[in-house]
């Protein structure tokens, strides 16, 4: 074998219509760009039976990343930018595909959430984005995300599976599109809603909780090789709770006062649903620096006798750390509602306030906060002002 061999011959597919066979059905897709939006890389796709369906981020409602060892036979790694990154910084997703010989059609998609989520629409020329496809013999096609077209949604790419001695094709499509349109025209699409990937994408910004008690969680994702606990700070309005009142009250079940107080869950005290304040912690995870992916869940039995909560990531053993590099998040979900907090600051300290849940108005609601702290943070002296 030569040194040729070895080497990654790339090839640019610059215009529209350009195509090339890929021979073998194990290939790398990869969207990188680096402006401050939060592109999301998606497959979708139509199978030789007539079947479509779709591969992306699951922080989108019904969205599956996929699996490379059972149908569809393609997995998405991450979702990047996530709230648009404030830095210029290069953003990579990468879908592996391990095999197409069910599929017929592969549509490969950039949808710019931001503007999408927004009703907006924006050139993608002027996001230095490209998509390159490489397969298993060494070879890489390259295209431009270079359309001075306007839209929310970029069609970059498909690969025609239907010769089955000539094998796939990837064609360069380079179609911009309205959301709406998009999701009428691109098999599997119309299943794609934005509606429950509510991005709460600066400081500051915030959205009402749909509901005050039953499956309402905060859950801390990552994927770096860091060890990042999960704290909730709290304090809690004058309630009531169901007690009982001696040996009288064993037939009798006695309501109890309970003032308003403060309180820290964590992994050394992780609280229960069933007690006052109703707050608990599952897991303690990625001890160790261990990466990969990594969730924290602080679970709430009643957010209505909650005042005002914080949830905050502690990392262990790191005092000058840079939060936004570890690819995180807080999901706070509740009922049918999901509320996506990026973890984006990149101030250094030991403790980040990620998002307040705040029930002092006529409704409780998330608020994104991402505020670095030297020193271990309290309720009583946090201000989000």
């Amino acid at each position: 074998m030569t040194n040729k061999d070895h080497e990654l011959v790339d090839e640019l597919l610059a215009n529209k219509g350009d195509q090339k066979h890929l021979f073998v059905s194990g290939l790398t897709v990869q969207l990188s760009w680096h402006a401050d939006v939060d592109l999301d890389l998606m497959a979708f796709y139509k199978t030789k039976s007539g079947e479509s369906g779709g591969v992306y981020s699951s922080m989108y409602a019904d969205g599956g990343q996929g699996k490379l060892g059972s149908f569809p036979f393609m997995q998405l790694d991450h979702d990047a930018g996530v709230g648009g990154s404030t830095d210029d910084s290069e953003k990579i997703e990468t879908l592996k595909i391990e095999n197409l010989d069910e599929i017929a059609e592969l549509y490969l998609v950039a949808i710019n959430f931001t503007d999408a989520s927004r009703n907006q629409k924006s050139e993608f020329a002027s996001f230095d984005g490209r998509v390159q496809v490489s397969n298993e013999k060494g070879e890489s096609f390259t295209v431009v995300l270079a359309s001075k077209e306007s839209g929310s949604v970029a069609v970059f790419a498909r690969i025609e599976n239907t010769n089955e001695l000539l094998g796939a094709v990837l064609h360069n499509e380079s179609q911009v599109f309205e959301f709406t349109k998009f999701r009428e025209q691109i098999p599997g699409a119309s299943r794609l809603s934005l509606a429950n990937k509510l991005l709460l994408q600066g400081q500051g910004d915030s959205a009402d909780l749909s509901v005050l008690s039953g499956s309402i969680s905060a859950q801390l994702i990552w994927t770096a090789s860091v060890d990042l606990d999960l704290h909730c700070f709290y304090e809690t309005k004058a309630h009531t709770v169901e007690g009982s009142g001696g040996f009288l009250g064993m037939f009798k079940s006695q309501a109890k006062e309970v003032p308003s107080q403060d309180g820290q869950i964590y992994f050394g005290s992780r609280g229960k649903i069933t007690e006052s304040p109703y707050i608990e912690l599952d897991q303690d995870a990625g001890i160790g620096d261990q990466g990969g992916d990594n969730e924290e869940n602080i679970r709430f039995g009643d957010i209505s006798v909650i005042k005002r909560a914080i949830i905050v990531a502690n990392i262990f053993n790191k005092p000058n750390a840079r939060f936004g590099n570890y690819d995180g998040r807080v999901s706070v979900k509740a009922g049918d509602q999901e509320i996506l907090v990026p973890l984006t600051t990149k101030e250094m300290g030991a403790w980040c306030v990620i998002a307040e849940i705040n029930n002092e108005g006529s409704a409780p609601k998330i608020i994104n906060v991402n505020q670095v702290m030297k020193n271990r943070p309290s309720i009583k002296s946090f201000s989000n002002s």
